[in-house]
């Protein structure tokens, strides 16, 4: 569940609750999208094309995320923040070492 932000009004319509659902699980999920760009990276050891200043800067806001998400204690930005700053890391890792 969400935290609710002082500022927010608590709402507990089927609309919102369904929305806090899916939220969660896409901030949760999105990160994992760049998995495909990771197992290439490492699996054929090349990063051509690859901008490891790109992937600084995903590394960068991941991290902004993680701090707001721990700030106000919303539990899907951390995760999303911390997964972020993990596998935005390894892809830029790759980038130097493979690139």
């Amino acid at each position: 569940m969400l935290h609710h932000h002082p500022v927010h009004k608590t709402n507990n319509s089927v609309f919102h609750k369904a929305l806090n659902f899916v939220i969660a699980i896409v901030a949760t999920a999105s990160p994992l999208i760049t998995l495909p760009q990771l197992f290439d990276i490492y699996t054929k050891k090349t990063a051509s094309g690859v901008s490891s200043i790109t992937w600084l800067m995903y590394i960068f806001t991941a991290a902004i995320w993680f701090y707001y998400g721990i700030i106000h204690k919303e539990k899907a930005i951390i995760i999303n923040g911390i997964l972020g700053v993990i596998l935005a890391s390894l892809i830029f890792f790759g980038t130097i070492m493979y690139g």
